[in-house]
Order: structure tokens, then sequence, then C-alpha cells
């Protein structure tokens, strides 16, 4: 097989991203579902009411075995699994009679939560490296577009029969999925996008290999990018959380004026995802850094835009409006290039794994960044907490960003010499 040319690649890559969007509308819905459940569930099942996120925690123990699982076996064949899982979990929330019952289906929810990994392992080894950045900046536009629909559907989740009736439609969507993406997808090597490989007919199976992936996933590089993944996610965890609180109480609009005061940051975060994926792109044709150089203007901006939204007292609500927007457009920007620069360091085969090692750490810090924003707004209150949580985590994220600049170099120097060899071994096999 040529390495990424396969005709249907632009079809499997709408497919895949239907299968994130959908899926997560269903997390974003599941919360005020099981508020709906528990508020009209009888006292004798309030002892199973657990206040946790099931499913997150569930995903987070799962997400390492997910990657190795990619790295070993048929990806392909595993999110055709994923989709029906979540298929299952969905129809099995919707015909739980009791909250017991219902918040165990929550759980089991969290097995196909776990299975994103393969996805962006998956999308390396369709396109080139030249490429990958816009198609994953894609592909994360997904979850913007999901926490929108969540907003306008909750709405008309006012009566048991339209939240299982929803469920079950989600159920059937995920099934349909689970179908197309066996059908329609079509397995590729590992590594074949790579350009030392891309023109080779590939003979060689590469599967995850515990002795190498001891150091590779180690790499001084990588771990600077799990870090900024840790750090990077608590602004959009307390963004939305306080903003909400901010508009509601400081702001005092309604829920109908908050939904539409959060429309500009979704238009912004919707746009800045593909602009910052082109830009990466384009300059990494030039420099193995390239990619970071959006990553640091997009954070420094957001910043600034956070601080004068925040702490100008004269701006007006337009200005606030139009900051959070170019906010929202500029903090998008690392995002596609972080998980592109993920494959420009790690070989193929491991590139699951890695990715399975991102979520993990973004689960964790989604776990945990709403109990500190508690924590913080208790100390110095609301506006200073969302700041000073924001600026703070974009500013050590910044940090990380100019040290990978200096380490990412030579990592990506590291892969490309070894794709050479494994090409040099591929061109005599063929021959």
């Amino acid at each position: 097989m040529r390495g990424g040319k396969t005709p249907s690649r632009w079809l499997m890559v709408v497919i895949l991203f239907l299968f994130l969007l959908f899926h997560q509308l269903m997390w974003f819905l599941v919360e005020p579902i099981t508020g709906l459940f528990s508020a009209t569930s009888s006292v004798s099942d309030r002892w199973f009411d657990i206040e946790l996120p099931l499913d997150m925690m569930v995903a987070t123990v799962l997400f390492l075995v997910w990657g190795y699982f990619y790295d070993r076996h048929s990806r392909k064949r595993l999110m055709s699994l994923a989709g029906f899982f979540w298929g299952v979990s969905a129809w099995l929330m919707s015909f739980s009679s009791t909250l017991p019952t219902f918040n165990m289906s929550r759980a089991f929810s969290g097995v196909g939560r776990a299975s994103q990994p393969g996805i962006f392992a998956f999308i390396g080894d369709i396109f080139k490296p030249t490429n990958r950045g816009k198609i994953l900046s894609f592909l994360l536009i997904s979850q913007p577009l999901a926490f929108l629909l969540a907003m306008v559907w909750e709405g008309i989740l006012v009566t048991e029969n339209h939240w299982r009736s929803l469920l079950i439609l989600l159920g059937a969507i995920a099934f349909l999925l689970s179908l197309a993406i066996h059908f329609s997808l079509k397995e590729t090597k590992r590594g074949a996008s790579e350009p030392a490989l891309i023109d080779l007919y590939m003979t060689g199976i590469y599967q995850f290999d515990w002795d190498i992936a001891k150091s590779a996933l180690r790499k001084r590089s990588l771990i600077l990018v799990y870090l900024f993944m840790l750090i990077g996610v608590i602004p959009w965890i307390v963004l939305p959380n306080g903003l909400m609180i901010f508009l509601r109480d400081v702001q005092t609009l309604q829920a109908a004026d908050i939904f539409l005061s959060f429309l500009p940051t979704f238009f912004g975060i919707t746009l800045g995802y593909p602009v910052g994926g082109i830009l990466g792109d384009i300059l990494f044709k030039y420099s193995k850094k390239g990619r970071l150089y959006p990553s640091l203007v997009g954070l420094l901006m957001a910043c600034i835009c956070l601080y004068l939204a925040l702490r100008v007292p004269s701006i007006q609500m337009q200005g606030f409006f139009l900051c959070i927007l170019l906010m929202g457009f500029f903090m998008a920007f690392p995002w596609g290039n972080m998980f592109a620069a993920v494959m420009d360091i790690t070989l193929p085969e491991l590139r699951g794994s890695a990715f399975a090692i991102v979520l993990l750490l973004q689960a964790v810090s989604s776990l945990i960044s709403p109990s500190i924003l508690i924590y913080t707004q208790g100390l110095v209150g609301l506006e200073n907490a969302i700041l000073w949580l924001c600026i703070g985590a974009w500013g050590i994220s910044i940090i990380i960003i100019i040290l990978l600049i200096f380490f990412i170099p030579r990592d990506v120097e590291q892969l490309r010499r070894h794709m050479a060899y494994r090409s040099h071994l591929e061109a005599r096999l063929e021959r």
C-alpha cells in the first residue's frame, strides 16, 4: 500500500469527525441527564447517587489499555468496537429504571470513552507530516461543537421521555458509525505516510515493543509535551465554569443571554483550530520547530485578551465579547500543533500509547481543575481565580514551548533518521 494516498482518506476523516462529535456530545449531556434522573428517582435509590463522573474515571483507567491495543492490533476493528461499546452504554442508560443501574451504565460508557488515542494515531498514517496539523485541528473542532450542541439540547431535557429518546438516538448513531468505520475505513500500515516510506510497498509489520517503548516514550521533548497537555487543559475547564458564573453573578445576565455570550468564544475557537494548524504545517515545512511558533503566539495573545476582558474597568460588554472571541481564537492555536508534534517525535507503532498518555493527563487535569477553581475562588474571588489560573497555566505552557524549541529539533531528526533506515530495509526487501 502506498503511504497515505488512499482515495477514501477524506471520507475516513469525516467519519472519524462525526464519531468524535456525537461521542463527545453524549459525554456533555450525561451530566445534566444524571441530575434529572437523580431528582426524579425514589429515595431508596439515592444510596447510589454518586457525584463523581464515573465515566471519566473509568476512561482514565483504560486510556493506556486502549493505547497499547491500538499499537498491537487492527485500529479499524478497535475503533469499530469502541463505537459498539458507546452504543450499548447509551441504550443501557436510556433503558435504566433505577439510579444504580443508570450509574453503572454510565460507568460502562467510560470503556468507549477511552478509545480516542487510536483515532489520532490513525490520522498519522494517512496524512503526511506537513498536513497533520490542519487535519488534527479539524478533528479537534468536534469538541467545541459538541459542547455548543449540548448547551442547545440541554434545554429540551425537561421530561424523562425526552432524554431517554435522545440517548436511544445517540446509541443508534453510535452503531451506524461503528458500521461505517468497519466498512469504510481502510487499515493502513503503521508509518505508511512518513516521507521516507511513502513511495515504498511496506512489507514489514511494526507493533508495540516494550523494550523500545521504555526509552522512546520518555524522550525529553515528549515529556515536555505531556506536561503541556496536563497544564494547558486547565483554562479549558476553568473558563466555561468560571465565565458562566461571572456572567450570571457579576454581569447579571439571564440564562439565554449567557448562552449567546458564549457564542463568540465558540466561534473564535472553531476558527482558531484550523488557522493554528495550517500555520503550524506551513512553518513545519521550513523548520523542525515551526509548529511551536504559532503555539507560542497563540498563548501570549490569549493571556492579553483574557486580561483585557476581566481587568479593564472601562471596557463595555461589546469590548468584553470581542476580547473573549479573540481569546478563544488564539487559545486554540497550540492544540492541533501539539498533537501533530507527538507524531513528529514518536515512532508510528508507539503513537497510540503516546496519545493515550496525552489523553490520560488531560482527563486527570479535567477531574481536578473544578476543585482547584472552587478553592482558588474562596481565596481570591471569582474574577481573580479565573485570571490567575488561566494566565498561570498559559504562562507555564509558554515556558514549556520555549524549552521545546531547544529540544524538539533533535528528536524530530532522530525519528526521520530511523524512518530513513527503515525505508532502506523495506527497499531491500522490495527488491
